[in-house]
Formats: C-alpha cells, structure tokens, sequence
C-alpha cells in the first residue's frame, strides 16, 4: 500500500472533525443556550424614580429613562421609574418610601417638603446655564385675543391643580383683573400636552402650559400671549427616608452630568428637555417666590 500524502489527509481528517462537533451541536436542541455573562457587577439594589404626571405616561417614559439608564451606569444602584396617575400620587409614594426619588414641579414640592420632609437635591439648568423656569398662557395663532385682559368671558384650560402652573396662570389672570368667575368656564385637564392640544383643536380660548409645551406646539398653530415670571426649574428630591450616603452618591452623579454634556462624553439628544442640560445644586430658599405666591393665591381662594 503507498504512503498517504499528510498534505492531502490532513485537510480531509480536520473537515470530518468540524463537521461531526457541527452535527452534534445541530442535533442535540435539548442543549440550553448558554447565558451571556457581562463583567460588568451586577446590580441587585433597585431604585425607584418617580415622576409627577406632568406629561402623558409615554412622553415621561421616552423623556426619562434615559437618566434612569445614566443614573444606572454611574451609581450602585439599579434605577427604574415608577410611574403615577397624578400629581399627589408622586408625593404619597415618595411619603411611604415606595419611591427614593422624584422629579417634582414647584406646587407638589413646596408641599411635599412642609408636610413629609422632602428634599431638594439637584435642579435642572436650562439651554443659558441657569434654573429659570416659566409657564405659558396660549391661544390658537389665528385667535382674536391679544391680551389677557380680553379673556373675560372666554374658556380656559389649565393642568392639573397639582401643577404650579395652574396657580401661576390664576395670579397672572388676577393681576389683570381677570377672576375666575369672569370666564365663561375653565376646566383642570391631566397634563400639559393635553392642554395645549385642547387649545389647538379650539375646545378652549385659551390655556396655561409650561414654556416647553408651548414652544413645541408653536410649529403646530399655538401662540404665546403671555409669559410667567421666573420660578424655579423642576426639582429633583429624595425622600425623607432615604440615608444621607445614597442621597450623597445620586446628587454627585446628577450633578457631574452637566460637565459631562459640554465635553461631549454624553449625548443626551432624547432626552426630556428639562433634564437634557444636566443639573446645579438645589436648596429650599430657591422657592420662596412660589411659596408666597401660592400662600396668597389659595388664601384668597379659601
């Protein structure tokens, strides 16, 4: 018998090796599929995030988790949202300490704080760098109104009764001596979109909405008649019961985002437009303007 070239057996011998492990592997489908292990720790501390219903479920969602992911990645803990149906809801979750953290309007805070010991850690900045914040009063842009002085006898749609703005657009009507009772109705809807969106179809006159809302819908046929004095830019909380080291570990990552963003190691395109800036530190005193506003405004109401 000649001498079999290893040049030639070689080949054949490897392809019949693959093809066995290959067949096996084909065959035997009662093998699981082995798990993908990351090096990455994993994280068995969950967090909860919640957030006032300011907007629709699907805008918050789509606006936040991205800093629930961010959060996430800088921090030991696994932070989810949790949602709410209203304003009130936010605040008893964080009362209960079924939520460590919130993002809160100026209403629900100043309440949140005097009645459960909430506090203010962080605050987001705007695109100028700082915490101004202001709401809207809109009309459609081919409506007859020009001042707000014109909105006796007319409709009026605000957000909910939880949402500063409300109390901001009744002290703003006051202050032209439009009451209340001079409209000819005005009804507190869920959120903001839905106010502006009932303004655009012309359900309403006229609406209060937070600034964003109204410049979002301008393209769309809203026009701003009239604009807020600054309040302070939604704050971020933790609860009362949350340990003095996890509130210190939150607060440092929100507030090391905003260098992040300007050396563009973070993109936060998508994100909610009140976070996507990152934040400063926040303190109480931020809300005395508001504070008194609302003191004079529901003393007046009583």
């Amino acid at each position: 018998m000649k001498n079999i070239n290893p040049k030639i057996f070689l080949p054949v011998l490897l392809f019949l090796v693959c093809f066995g492990i290959s067949y096996i592997f084909i065959m035997d489908i009662e093998t699981p599929i082995p798990e993908i292990h990351s090096n990455q720790i994993e994280k068995t501390e969950t967090v909860y995030f919640g957030v006032i219903s300011r907007y629709s479920p699907r805008s918050i969602v789509s606006g936040y988790q991205p800093l629930m992911d961010y959060l996430t990645e800088s921090t030991p803990y696994n932070f989810k949202l949790k949602l709410s149906r209203n304003y009130l809801e936010t605040v008893n979750q964080l009362a209960r300490g079924s939520i460590d953290f919130a993002s809160l309007g100026n209403y629900t805070y100043i309440h949140a704080h005097e009645n459960h010991g909430v506090m203010c850690i962080a605050m987001p900045i705007n695109d100028e760098g700082n915490i101004d914040n202001f709401d809207d009063i809109i009309v459609p842009e081919n409506s007859n109104i020009h001042s707000l002085a014109e909105l006796a006898g007319k409709s009026f749609a605000f957000a909910s009764r939880q949402s500063f703005s409300s109390w901001m657009g009744i002290w703003m009507l006051k202050k032209e001596g439009v009451e209340l009772t001079d409209l000819s109705r005005y009804e507190n809807l869920s959120y903001h979109d839905l106010v502006a969106e009932k303004v655009l179809r012309g359900d309403f006159d006229a609406g209060m909405v937070k600034s964003v809302v109204a410049q979002s819908y301008s393209e769309s046929g809203i026009r701003i008649l009239a604009r807020s004095p600054a309040i302070p830019s939604v704050p971020l909380v933790a609860g009362a019961h949350v340990d003095t080291s996890r509130v210190r570990i939150v607060q440092q990552s929100l507030l090391r985002l905003h260098s992040l963003i300007e050396a563009g190691d973070i993109s936060t395109e998508g994100w909610d437009t009140e976070v996507a800036n990152g934040f400063m530190a926040g303190h109480d005193s931020l809300f005395n303007f508001p504070r008194r506003l609302l003191g004079e405004i529901e003393q007046e109401l009583r």
